[in-house]
């Protein structure tokens, strides 16, 4: 698909930036020092843009519809395909490959001992903590029910939903504690009907803070789960080269890198600030007006309904779980 012609991309808003500074639009007779304030002025552009100041006093800052794309995330049952065999650390897999998550996110179950998995080495082997055992045994190796999430993650919105196919109600987004007390009680595998989102512990040395979701019951299946995203954007390079938000937002951003621009060389918000907010006010009008429905539906009589506490029936989910044959 061709790109709108109206669109900003990385080099537009380096000419535009520069040509405030007085520096000129041929990026060649840039100094590298100059090229370094150029893209922070951008970086520091892009932020005050995405996450924009407040227009009106009573209301909080606006929440740009399109950077919550709908993605999903796709769930995995136990993996028991082919035998193993573990001779001093080492177990083998012969007629499978061990899953990506083996070492991350696996517990490995042989006969009923669990081997702790220190790393995967390869498609077929990985290294554990346990006794050896001969050839040819099978085995299981089943997801913690704890899922890594995309590194531009930066919330979810709403509840995450099954395929139409599988027939099934959302999953409610519920506090990480809720989640951990459940697990305690329960250790069958089912479809789940709750998830949380937690931060991960991060060192800070070579990547930020990530996050990762938790589901109750752990996933028994491999289910495509969709969610709203809330994306943490990234900024503007040589290879990432347009913005989110497209034409209809182009002038907004580059409003936004100049005031930017203004404020790092008077040290004081001026005229371009003024103008950025007022190109603010219509993009956020679009923003509001492009994606929402004109149609909501019927507005039904439901005071006789089966009361939900946020969207879950507790009548037939939530804590009230029942199993038969280990299976919810």
């Amino acid at each position: 698909m061709t790109e709108s012609t109206l669109s900003s991309q990385f080099t537009d808003l380096q000419k535009a930036v520069a040509h405030h500074l007085g520096l000129g639009i041929d990026s060649a007779k840039w100094s590298a020092d100059q090229t370094a304030i150029i893209a922070m002025i951008i970086k520091r552009g892009l932020r005050q843009f995405y996450h924009p100041p407040r227009i009106y006093p009573d209301e909080p800052s606006h929440q740009w519809s399109f950077l919550k794309p709908t993605v999903t995330l796709t769930t995995v049952g136990t993996y028991s395909t082919g035998t193993v065999e573990v001779s001093s650390g080492t177990c083998t897999l012969t007629d499978g490959v061990w899953p990506s998550w083996a070492a991350t996110h696996g517990t490995l179950t042989i006969g009923t001992t669990e081997y702790a998995i220190t790393t995967r080495d390869g498609d077929t082997e990985l290294t554990v903590v346990g006794d050896d055992v001969a050839a040819e045994t099978t085995y299981s190796l089943t997801h913690s029910g704890n899922y890594d999430l995309p590194e531009d993650f930066g919330g979810i919105e709403g509840n995450m939903t099954y395929e139409p196919s599988e027939h099934k109600e959302d999953i409610l987004i519920v506090g990480e504690g809720k989640i951990r007390n459940l697990r305690g009680g329960q250790t069958a595998r089912s479809c789940p009907i709750y998830a949380a989102v937690r931060p991960k512990e991060c060192a800070g040395t070579s990547v930020g803070q990530r996050f990762e979701i938790m589901f109750f019951p752990i996933p028994n299946d491999a289910y495509d789960l969709s969610y709203k995203k809330i994306i943490l954007a990234s900024a503007l390079t040589g290879t990432i080269k347009y913005p989110y938000g497209g034409a209809m937002h182009a002038e907004t951003l580059e409003a936004s890198c100049i005031a930017m621009a203004e404020l790092q060389e008077d040290e004081k918000k001026g005229p371009m600030y003024d103008y950025f907010i007022e190109r603010l006010t219509a993009s956020i009008q679009i923003d509001k007006t492009a994606y929402s429905a004109e149609f909501l539906g019927y507005n039904r009589d439901n005071s006789d309904a089966v009361h939900r506490d946020g969207g879950r029936n507790d009548r037939h989910r939530g804590n009230f779980l029942v199993t038969y044959n280990g299976e919810i």
